[in-house]
C-alpha cells in the first residue's frame, strides 16, 4: 500500500511539475525571441521529464486553439471595427453630403431673397419716380390754373380800372410766367404766356394813357392823382420812361417860351430868374403833383436834370 502511496506521489507530483514547465513553456512561446530548440530543451531537460511529453503536447494543444481563438476573436474584432470605421466614414460623408444639400439650399434661397429684394427696391424705385413725376405734374397743373385764373382776374381788373390790385397781382403773375418757361415748346403755354403779355401790355397802355390825361395842356393835374399813383404801378421800365418824358416836356414847355434863345431873357445876368421860375416848378410838384407819382420814380430830380441840361444849352 505504502509504495502504490509512493507511486501515485510520485506521478502527481511528476505531473504537477509538468504543468509548471508547460505554463512556463507557454509563457515563452509570447517572447519575440522564441526558439523551438530551446524551448523543447526547457520543456524536456532529461528522460525522466519526457514521461510528461503528452501533458506538454496537450498543453500546446490547448495554447494552440486559446492562440487560434484569440486570432479570430482579433479579426473578428478588426473586422468589426472596420466595419464600424466603414460605417462611420459613410455617416460622415451622408452628413457632409447633406450639409452640402442645405447650404445648397440656403444659397439658392439667398440668392431668391436677393433677387426678392432687388425686384422690391426697383419697385419703389419706380413708385419713387412715379411719385416724384406725379407730385411735379400736379404742381405743375396747379400752378397752370392759377397763372390762367391769375391773366383773366387782370382782364377784369384792368376793364374795371382797379389799377392798385393789378399791380399786386403783377409779380405773381411773372413769378408763374417763370415757372414755365421750360414749357414754352407746349403749344397751349405758349398761347397762355402770350394772352399773359397780351394783357400786361394793354394794361401798361392804359396806365400810361390815365397819367398823361391827367394833366391838362398847361400841366395842371386834374386827374385823380391817387388813381394815377396806382397807374404807375403797372407800367413797365419803357412806360414808365415815356411818362417822365411827356410829363417833363410838359412842365419845362413853358421855360423854353419864357427863357429863348437869343432874347435878353437868356443872358447871363438873367440866371437867378431862370432858377427862381425852377423852384417854383419844384414847388408846384412838391404840393400838387408828388401825389400822383411813387417817390422811387424821382420825378423832381428829373426836372432838374432836364432843367439844367435846357439852360446849359
Amino acid at each position: 500500500m505504502s509504495g502504490k502511496s509512493a507511486g501515485a506521489g510520485r506521478t502527481g507530483s511528476s505531473e504537477s511539475s509538468d504543468d509548471q514547465r508547460a505554463a512556463a513553456a507557454g509563457q515563452q512561446l509570447d517572447n519575440a525571441g522564441f526558439s523551438p530548440a530551446e524551448y523543447v530543451d526547457r520543456l524536456f531537460p532529461d528522460d525522466a521529464a519526457l514521461e510528461g511529453v503528452d501533458v506538454a503536447a496537450a498543453n500546446i494543444g490547448h495554447r494552440l486553439q486559446a492562440v487560434q481563438q484569440e486570432i479570430r476573436r482579433q479579426l473578428r474584432a478588426q473586422s468589426d471595427g472596420q466595419q464600424q470605421q466603414t460605417q462611420g466614414i459613410e455617416a460622415t460623408k451622408a452628413a457632409i453630403s447633406e450639409l452640402y444639400t442645405r447650404i445648397s439650399e440656403m444659397k439658392g434661397k439667398a440668392q431668391t431673397s436677393e433677387r426678392m429684394v432687388s425686384d422690391i427696391t426697383q419697385d419703389i424705385k419706380a413708385l419713387d419716380v412715379g411719385k416724384r413725376n406725379l407730385t411735379q405734374t400736379t404742381g405743375t397743373m396747379r400752378r397752370l390754373q392759377l397763372l390762367v385764373g391769375a391773366v383773366d382776374q387782370l382782364r377784369q381788373l384792368r376793364e374795371q380800372g382797379r389799377f392798385g390790385e393789378a399791380a399786386r397781382l403783377l409779380p405773381a403773375i411773372a413769378g408763374l410766367r417763370e415757372g414755365f418757361s421750360e414749357y414754352h415748346g407746349v403749344r397751349q403755354i405758349a398761347r397762355l404766356d402770350e394772352a399773359a403779355q397780351a394783357q400786361q401790355r394793354r394794361l401798361g397802355g392804359l396806365a400810361q394813357q390815365v397819367i398823361q390825361r391827367g394833366f391838362d395842356a398847361q400841366g395842371r393835374l386834374v386827374g385823380d392823382a391817387e388813381q394815377m399813383r396806382a397807374a404807375c404801378g403797372c407800367c413797365t421800365a419803357d412806360e414808365q420812361a415815356r411818362v417822365t418824358d411827356a410829363y417833363c416836356e410838359q412842365q419845362l414847355r413853358a421855360y423854353a417860351a419864357i427863357f429863348p434863345l437869343g432874347d435878353d431873357e437868356s443872358q447871363l445876368e438873367h440866371v437867378s430868374r431862370r432858377y427862381a421860375w425852377l423852384r417854383r416848378i419844384l414847388r408846384n410838384y412838391a404840393e400838387e403833383h408828388a401825389a400822383a407819382f411813387p417817390a422811387g420814380w424821382r420825378m423832381d430830380e428829373e426836372l432838374s436834370r432836364r432843367f439844367a441840361r435846357a439852360t446849359r444849352d
